[in-house]
């Protein structure tokens, strides 16, 4: 914009970018029993069969994991499920980003814009599914962990 009018660089010339990408894997998943029936410890279900899925996560909301992998154990018997599943719950994979402009106004006196935006581009980040076995909504994912995108405007006066 350098040789563009004072007032069009005013407007348009000038603003900083910013963003930050941040990927994780998801939480290694902990089945537990509703419900369970042990004199002494924890119980957890039995792992009868193997609880992967296949697809993409959309199409997993209400069988996240395979449900009929698991079974319940008798009284007093703690269960074969391991304490974690080596099955892991949904990828967190967020994008915020920032315009930035700095505007100098009088000597020692400046006007600071800022737009920001978490979520940019307004992807759901899936929360955990229900990992209680005997719950109605055992493997269901119910909920996001983070909401959709959020913009916010800023404005400060330096003097």
């Amino acid at each position: 914009g350098s040789n563009w009018n004072r007032l069009s660089d005013a407007l348009l010339g000038g603003w900083d970018v910013s963003g930050l990408f941040s990927r994780q894997s998801g939480m290694p998943l902990a089945v537990t029993l509703s419900g369970g029936a042990i004199w002494n410890g924890t119980q957890r279900p039995n792992l009868v069969g193997d609880p992967s899925t296949s697809g993409p996560m959309t199409s997993r909301l209400n069988n996240y994991f395979n449900p009929d992998a698991f079974s319940r154990p008798p009284t007093d018997v703690p269960g074969t499920a391991p304490r974690t599943l080596s099955y892991r719950g949904p990828v967190i994979q967020i994008f915020d980003a920032a315009l930035i402009k700095n505007i100098r106004m009088l000597t020692g006196h400046q006007l600071q814009v800022r737009i920001e935006a978490q979520n940019v581009l307004n992807h759901p980040i899936f929360a955990d599914p229900n990992t209680s076995f005997g719950s109605t909504s055992f493997g269901v994912i119910t909920s996001t962990k983070i909401g959709p995108r959020q913009v916010m405007l800023g404005v400060k006066y330096s003097f």
